[in-house]
């Protein structure tokens, strides 16, 4: 399931795997990310927004549970923005928000004050403060206390030593001019902030999504409109976000191309940084040849993954189709993203 076919028949599937990813949360942000891109191609398959959307809801509440309420409350913005809520259901859903983070501070605060507290005393005292409904759910739900080992008690989660590591990987694509990273220009970039279980390859979350047009300094040639249907037109007076694109380089542990060597000259022209940068390349780093495939072309990978089985050459979309490809898994059982971390 891609954003190549039918963004309503894409946004279903979405909904369909967030049942499964429920007990998976590793997964379960990613795919409700992939479900919030959809939002604006789909909502206009409604009449009215629906009152139920499996993606923007269990992103609220996976990071409410995470006491990352401040990025709950932009979830809920992106969500009005592409249309998801009237404006009274909006405003519900930002005061629900603001009911949990009162009741995480409550329920905190009781078991910072009696360690060990059961369950129901930490309801009793916290309900006191706070909405009885909305502390019920955080400690059931709550991602930062925890159940004492052989105890009904509570405890404050304290970050672990021996946890599974993360890193922070940008997946990124270009369109352009031409073939030389000399004389040819960006006039398109795609970058996908991952955070990644260090362990596993797996993605645990998408941080952060950009796709900007870049007008370049001449006309696009014709045989290249033909590979990526970018025209003059589309680019007129647009240009890259280089602050927020410098910022999320800087944030980086590791950049990944499918072609890296393409990719990174072109990057590396715009943003000199990141020519000191850990690159990796999902061609040359993974061991394609080795588990039986007889290309390494990112759409021959992907049909042969069942992702899908066209390629419309657009940055963002080849990102995803990189990420999706990435999150399937080699014959021994382990993601293909492992083979690509730094460490």
């Amino acid at each position: 399931m891609t954003r190549e076919s039918h963004p309503f028949e894409a946004w279903t599937a979405v909904q369909e795997e967030l049942k499964q990813a429920r007990a998976h949360s590793s997964r379960l942000m990613a795919w409700c990310e992939e479900g919030m891109a959809l939002l604006p191609d789909v909502l206009p398959h409604f009449t009215e927004p629906p009152r139920a959307i499996a993606c923007r809801d269990l992103l609220i509440q996976a990071l409410a549970a995470r006491d990352e309420f401040d990025r709950a409350r932009l979830v809920i913005e992106r969500a009005a923005e592409s249309g998801a809520y009237r404006p009274e259901r909006k405003q519900a859903a930002l005061e629900r928000v603001d009911e949990m983070e009162k009741a995480a501070g409550a329920v905190h605060a009781c078991i910072r004050d009696h360690p060990g507290l059961s369950g129901k005393d930490a309801y009793d005292k916290a309900s006191w403060f706070s909405d009885a409904g909305a502390v019920q759910w955080y400690i059931q739900h709550s991602r930062t206390i925890r159940r004492m080992p052989g105890s009904a008690g509570y405890t404050l989660s304290e970050p672990s030593s021996s946890g599974n590591r993360t890193v922070k990987a940008a997946v990124v694509d270009v369109e352009t001019t031409g073939m030389s990273k000399s004389s040819d220009e960006i006039v398109e970039i795609g970058v996908m902030l991952c955070r990644v279980d260090e362990q596993t390859g797996e993605i645990v979350e998408v941080l952060e999504e950009v796709n900007n047009l870049h007008e370049p300094s001449f006309p696009i040639p014709p045989g290249v409109i033909k590979v990526h249907g970018i025209r003059d037109r589309d680019v007129a007076g647009k240009e890259m976000d280089r602050p927020r694109l410098r910022r999320l380089f800087a944030e980086t542990d590791v950049l990944i191309a499918h072609n890296a060597s393409f990719d990174r000259g072109f990057v590396q022209k715009y943003f000199p940084e990141t020519g000191g940068m850990t690159w990796r390349c999902s061609v040359k780093n993974v061991a394609w040849k080795e588990y039986g495939f007889p290309t390494k072309k990112l759409l021959d990978l992907c049909q042969r993954h069942s992702i899908t089985d066209s390629q419309n050459h657009r940055a963002l979309d080849d990102v995803k189709l990189t990420v999706r490809l990435l999150q399937q898994q080699n014959p021994e059982g382990e993601y293909y993203m492992k083979e690509l971390l730094p460490y």
